[in-house]
């Protein structure tokens, strides 16, 4: 099996460093010239692809994926390798010469066995066949890192970036129960199937387009075929260029029938988006496809607080949001969260990749809400339940008024007299407008909050009524 399908990886490196693919392990640089083993490891990347609300996913391989890696170095043709997983991750072995100076990977392995830098190419399709059921096939979506190397280290860090972004269409209708999906057929002015390759001399990845249709069949994994009625909704994945596409045309077979979206464009250039999701409602089946802008939305109502759900813990000052960053400000248990902006307009944040490195779980429980976060980093370990301070009596900060939050992993919880130091009440004071009171009595007069300090720029614990203080928004991600 290829990597977790729901999973891509979006790099920094500098595209001039990019390369394509290969397959045997027989290939390779000219045998009078000594070479090396290095161990080259998959970096666990962040990325803004989670097709799942809740979910925030990582680069992930499993057994059997094979990468194909090439180095600078002259005469060198591409080589393929298997990952393993090693204590350290993810990783393989690549034999490179001593005189190399950068290592180019690619996944999937293409058939580009034999080939130097200058001739492969990696290859958008244009006919795909879809199982109901199946994940998202990430051998559809090309991969590359690149890395450097240097004759002190065998053992190196890759990280993975990807250039095209993926297409999700949606496709549901109510009053059409008893129909089969057969296809899903895009087409535009543009092209988009093609090779990706590497222009040596100018170091740029370029796209050469050769087609401006794609077509996905969508076939069932029964006899009986239950699984492509449309009594139920059903994803369909293409992966194209990132670009702007004008003429976009979208039609739909079914076993009665066709439908057809026509004149529409789609824009699929935003750096820090790689999924776009289209939906093609069969019941309303005019006008243009347009790719659906999914927002994180203010929490207007006490139901709308669901464990399944992906939240940011935000506030809005002079029309612009705020969200807790994702790193510490020190090491210890207890500290300031500094406020990141986000993009945002008149219906929200915008989901985005960035966003959704902040993003929080909430969960309700007998003692109250717990908040979880699984990308703040503390002491070099990911995920943390936000707590309040143990004790009794008023803040060290502030004439008493404020005092830290504390941040802890799971194995840190509270127990004992003071367990309810982990749970929260979310009172919705108005649209968009909450507060945080927490479970734990510190014996004061009045209650214990999580607010944003305007006079500091950090989310804070505090008493309710201190200065300087801003109530915070709950963010929930739209469906």
């Amino acid at each position: 099996m290829n990597m977790n399908k729901n999973i891509f990886a979006i790099l920094a490196a500098a595209l001039s460093l990019l390369t394509v693919s290969c397959q045997k392990d027989d290939a390779g640089v000219a045998a009078t010239e000594e070479t090396r083993t290095v161990e080259v490891y998959a970096a666990e990347t962040r990325t803004t692809i989670g097709y799942e609300a809740s979910d925030v996913s990582h680069l992930e391989w499993c057994e059997g994926d094979k990468v194909a890696y090439v180095t600078d170095a002259e005469g060198d043709t591409f080589k393929s390798a298997e990952m393993k997983q090693g204590g350290d991750g993810w990783y393989f072995l690549s034999d490179v010469p001593k005189s190399a100076n950068a290592i180019y990977v690619v996944y999937p392995v293409g058939d580009n066995a034999g080939k130097t830098l200058a001739e492969a190419k990696a290859s958008l399709a244009a006919n795909i066949v879809q199982i109901a059921g199946d994940e998202f096939d990430g051998k559809l979506l090309p991969m590359f890192a690149t890395a450097p190397l240097t004759s002190s280290n065998n053992r190196i860090m890759a990280t993975y970036r990807v250039l095209a972004s993926v297409v999700r269409f949606t496709v549901k209708g109510e009053g059409h129960d008893t129909e089969s999906l057969r296809s899903v057929t895009l087409t535009t002015s543009e092209s988009l199937v093609g090779d990706y390759g590497v222009d040596v001399a100018s170091g740029e990845v370029v796209f050469n387009g050769v087609a401006s249709s794609i077509k996905v069949e969508y076939q069932s994994a029964t006899e009986v075929g239950e699984d492509v009625l449309l009594s139920n909704s059903h994803d369909i994945y293409m992966v194209v260029p990132s670009a702007e596409f004008s003429g976009v045309k979208v039609v739909v077979e079914t076993d009665a029938d066709t439908y057809v979206w026509s004149d529409g464009a789609m824009d699929l250039t935003h750096p820090e988006r790689r999924l776009y999701r289209v939906a093609l409602d069969l019941s309303t089946s005019e006008g243009a496809p347009v790719p659906v802008n999914r927002y994180f939305k203010p929490v207007l109502y006490q139901s709308e607080i669901t464990n399944d759900g992906t939240y940011l813990i935000a506030v809005k000052l002079g029309g612009k949001y705020y969200v807790t960053n994702n790193v510490p400000t020190n090491s210890s248990n207890y500290y300031w969260v500094t406020g990141v902006e986000l993009s945002s307009d008149e219906f929200g944040i915008l989901h985005t990749d960035e966003a959704m490195n902040y993003t929080w779980s909430i969960t309700q429980h007998d003692e109250g809400y717990m908040f979880y976060s699984a990308n703040m980093e503390k002491q070099g370990t990911m995920g943390v339940y936000l707590i309040s301070q143990g004790g009794t009596g008023s803040f060290s900060g502030e004439s008493g008024n404020e005092g830290k939050a504390w941040y802890v992993t799971e194995d840190k919880l509270p127990t004992g007299d003071g367990v309810l130091r982990a749970y929260w009440d979310i009172v919705l004071d108005g649209p968009g407008v909450a507060t945080l009171y927490n479970k734990y009595d510190r014996d004061v007069e009045d209650n214990v909050c999580y607010k944003y300090c305007t006079a500091c720029n950090y989310f804070t614990l505090c008493l309710e009524g201190a200065p300087d203080k801003a109530n915070i928004s709950l963010m929930k991600l739209s469906e």
